[in-house]
């Protein structure tokens, strides 16, 4: 007779190519949940009730039949980046990650870099130079922050890197990537200007890939790749891009006018993702298969697997509590799930690990955290608690003649923070009163990258206030997201795969 104890449970994820069913080469990567709430069919049985004398009931029917898939886990960069285009119902934009294969000595191996990749890629013996962060090697120098060493063409396999180590077989049983992590000017060429806005001569940020609302970072970890005004580093969001120049606002601070003199400034990003209108290029609609492994489920006490197939993310949350680790927790709205069995899934066997798996710590690894107005004047940034919960609110769609769900249907986006504060500022209480927009930032870093949550616009409900003995006075509110009338948006995420510690 089988068993099933928890510790021995396992989970994972492959994208479908159409709602249920699988693509043909499969993807699949590991979960890391601290807990399932919820896996697999809930049945709605109805039983017979006539009216007879011996009082009991008679055999009835299933009449409904939901099934959906929640995990609750610690936030780490791989889950929220791996689900980020599920959660935003979006393509994630801009640099490039690659899958290398193999190193040599001066090299990563990747399949063959498409046109649009090979122009964000960019190399000049005395100009820019694309950073690229790799990790995953079992050689350690193989991993970590790198320069690109040489121009990297359309269709081409080699990206040129100095100092690296010949590794023909990176490990197979987790991610091993090579991501572009920023650029790096040309010395003296990237400068702030009177209004705080990046600009340069030679390097033209169109190729870079950003996309208005992504947010940067400026700075490098060496003096050498830092302006020399200590302010003038640190996280930035993007409102349009030129040739030569990047409009930017919501910096860490007030950037002061710098010429870069001697300097090899760098610029630090990675992905972006945002909500989009459905009629937008950028807009998908992507569903997963979720497998549950279970040993020793079986008569003879072999591995039975079970799968929740065309799930839909339903909502999200990330919670940053007092003095813990941050949180995250993911819930889907599927189709079906199947019966125990001992029949694996396409590719499944070859199911990587997460990389990008440090979680976050509330006290050390917060960058920034602001609710401010949409003038950048903070409002607070002494946060005790946040929770950011982002709705699709997807529902599933019977109809008569077939059990259980037939489509999904996805609803309206809904992003809404709860959070207490100390009550440092009575425009906060204004903020509430006059219905103000506002905006809530918030970006956490450590050894993986980070991640930052921008709703750039919204308003706040509540303003409950505790006044708790020998302690400062908090207030506690809602912040309800909603579309920005510039960005258009109500949400979005920047992936970073490296920031200075």
């Amino acid at each position: 007779m089988g068993r099933v104890l928890t510790k021995n449970v396992s989970q994972g994820f492959a994208r479908e190519a159409t709602p249920g069913v699988l693509p043909g080469s499969p993807v699949w990567l590991g979960l890391e949940p601290n807990s399932i709430p919820n896996f697999g069919n809930k049945d709605t049985k109805t039983a017979r009730a006539p009216i007879t004398k011996d009082r009991q009931r008679r055999k009835g029917k299933t009449v409904d039949r939901d099934s959906g898939f929640e995990i609750d886990s610690d936030l780490t960069l791989s889950q929220m980046r791996d689900l980020a285009e599920g959660v935003c119902y979006a393509a994630l934009v801009g640099p490039d990650v690659f899958s290398p294969s193999a190193t040599s000595g001066a090299s990563y191996t990747v399949p063959a870099v498409s046109a649009a990749a090979a122009g964000r890629l960019l190399y000049g013996a005395s100009s820019a130079k694309s950073l690229l962060y790799a990790r995953g090697f079992a050689t350690a120098g193989n991993n970590g922050l790198k320069v690109l060493g040489a121009t990297v063409s359309s269709g081409g396999t080699a990206i040129s890197v100095s100092g690296l180590t010949a590794e023909a077989s990176p490990p197979t049983d987790h991610v091993v990537e090579l991501a572009i992590a920023g650029v790096r000017g040309a010395t003296g060429d990237i400068e702030i200007d009177a209004n705080g806005d990046l600009i340069s001569t030679a390097l033209n940020f169109t190729t870079l890939g950003l996309t208005a609302g992504q947010v940067i970072w400026v700075g490098g970890s060496a003096t050498a790749n830092k302006f020399a005004n200590a302010a003038n580093t640190g996280f930035a969001r993007v409102v349009s891009v030129a040739s030569g120049k990047i409009e930017l606002d919501r910096r860490e601070q007030a950037f002061a006018t710098d010429d870069g003199s001697g300097k090899a400034i760098d610029i630090l990003f990675g992905q972006f993702c945002r909500n989009v209108a459905s009629d937008h290029a950028d807009y998908l609609e992507p569903t997963y298969h979720l497998e549950l492994t279970s040993p020793g489920l079986g008569d003879s006490d072999e591995t039975m697997y079970e799968y929740a197939t065309g799930n839909y993310v339903n909502s999200m949350s990330a919670s940053i509590p007092l003095t813990e680790k941050a949180t995250f927790k993911c819930s889907f709205v599927g189709m079906k799930t199947t019966e125990p069995s001992a029949s694996r899934a396409s590719g499944a066997s070859s199911m990587r690990q997460p990389s990008q798996t440090e979680a976050f710590g509330t006290a050390s690894d917060i960058g920034r955290l602001r609710l401010a107005k949409l003038d950048e004047e903070g409002l607070s940034t002494d946060f005790k608690s946040l929770t950011i919960t982002i709705n699709n609110n997807a529902s599933g769609e019977k109809v008569l003649g077939y059990l259980g769900n037939k489509y999904v249907n996805t609803g309206l986006l809904e992003v809404d923070v709860e959070m207490e504060l100390l009550f440092t500022d009575a425009d906060v209480i204004a903020a509430v009163n006059n219905d103000t927009d506002v905006g809530i930032t918030a970006g956490v870093k450590n050894e993986d990258g980070g991640v930052f949550f921008d709703l750039p616009c919204g308003t706040l409900e509540g303003q409950d206030r505790d006044f708790r003995t020998n302690e400062s006075v908090t207030i506690k509110s809602k912040f309800m997201s909603h579309k920005d009338p510039t960005l258009g948006t109500s949400l979005g995420l920047s992936f970073f795969p490296y920031l200075p510690a």
